[in-house]
């Protein structure tokens, strides 16, 4: 409705028509940016007396403002659950704060913030995770429902199906990626019902469950043949070393890329430890180092002019260091897919679990919070349970007498 505010009249005894915007029992008013005089006002009608050019501007004028209130009042009705009087406000007045709250446009500012907290709060990893699985979204949007983005609010069950299909199908995603893109997209889902802009939430009902998988390790006849590899260009030599380091340490990509000095110290033994904390997540990692990343450390770096602040080892990208790691796989024979990755399955398994070191140091060395975690990387072995059950075999004989059972029946 229109009404005039006659205790703040103007220098010549106009006063502003003002309207007020009532949506279920809340109210707030707005100033129309027009004046009248109080004598041609019709209360009423909520319009200016008369035929005047004056009073016939004012009159259209006010008929324009509120269809111009209505038909955001509608737009807004197809973006939001609850259309409050101050999103009303904010869209007649073009306030930023009205913008439509679609699905592309959240996950694009999330994936901003996640960009501006690299280093800080999380990795370009997870970024780039967050940024790959928006592609996608994009994507799917345009090939299957036609459309570039859609309202946040119309996210339901039946798009989360329709999303994990197009992944599994027009980008043959295996399972666990599956998951991880819908696990991203549950977390936009997420800052929208927690801003009020989704009142259900589709992932409900919806598990997110990985599937265990083997994760490929290098044997100890493997391993050497890497290490014994006479590569003569110096990058592919960078990337040996570099790869051999985090099969001695454990190291992943991100924590071997932020390697400090000042993480490096040494024992009144005289044992260098890498001392960080994990890129990941945050938790303390502890590793004394054998003589082989201790040498390779000396052989790019000379710890006594490096300040504390230095990176200690002359990293590549994971990109550029995955790329040349399928050069060496070639040149060294090994049949298996090498990633930087399998450098710390590596560690977990043949370098320590084969070598009798306790899962519960494998653990703290590997930055683990959860033991189960450690479980999925250094996992028992074919030659790990032949040895054990060999040792088992020794106690049982030392112990039983099973000479009546072994004995061979009489014919």
């Amino acid at each position: 409705m229109f009404y005039i505010n006659r205790t703040r009249p103007t220098r010549n005894g106009e006063c502003p028509i003002n309207m007020r915007i009532t949506i279920n029992g809340r109210s707030l008013t707005i100033f129309t940016k027009r004046n009248v005089v109080p004598e041609l006002w019709e209360a009423k009608q909520g319009l200016c007396r008369g035929k005047t050019n004056a009073a016939v501007e004012v009159n259209r004028y006010l008929e324009d403002f509120k269809a111009h209130t209505y038909h955001k009042y509608a737009e807004l009705n197809t973006l939001y659950d609850h259309c409050t009087p101050e999103l009303l406000r904010d869209a007649i007045l073009s306030i930023n704060t009205s913008k439509a709250r679609t699905l592309c446009i959240i996950w694009d500012e999330h994936v901003e913030d996640l960009r501006l907290m690299i280093g800080k709060e999380t990795s370009y990893g997870n970024y780039h995770k967050y940024r790959t699985a928006l592609k996608y979204m994009r994507q799917f949007l345009i090939e299957e429902l036609k459309v570039p983005d859609v309202p946040i609010k119309v996210v339901n069950r039946q798009m989360v199906s329709k999303f994990e299909m197009f992944l599994r199908t027009k980008k043959n995603c295996c399972h666990n990626t599956t998951m991880k893109y819908l696990q991203n997209f549950k977390r936009i889902v997420r800052i929208g019902i927690q801003n009020g802009w989704l009142r259900n939430n589709p992932f409900a009902d919806f598990k997110l469950s990985l599937r265990e998988v083997d994760r490929p390790y290098l044997n100890e006849a493997e391993l050497q043949s890497i290490m014994d590899l006479e590569v003569l260009m110096p990058r592919l030599e960078l990337v040996r070393d570099l790869f051999v380091f985090a099969c001695f340490s454990g190291l992943s990509y991100a924590d071997l890329f932020k390697l400090k000095k000042a993480e490096l110290e040494e024992d009144h033994h005289g044992v260098l430890w890498i001392k960080t904390r994990r890129q990941k997540t945050k938790t303390r990692s502890q590793v004394p180092l054998l003589h082989v990343p201790k040498f390779i450390i000396e052989k790019y770096s000379d710890l006594s002019i490096l300040k504390a602040e230095d990176k200690v080892l002359p990293v590549l990208s994971n990109q550029k260091l995955n790329a040349y790691l399928k050069e060496i796989q070639t040149l060294a024979r090994i049949q298996k897919l090498l990633t930087f990755h399998v450098a710390r399955h590596t560690f977990a398994t043949t370098v320590t679990m084969m070598n009798g070191v306790p899962i519960e140091s494998i653990a703290k060395m590997l930055g683990h919070k959860n033991i189960r975690t450690t479980q999925h990387y250094a996992r028992i072995v074919d030659a790990k349970i032949g040895n054990d059950m060999n040792e088992l075999a020794s106690k049982i004989g030392s112990r039983l007498n099973t000479a009546n059972v072994m004995r061979t029946q009489a014919v």
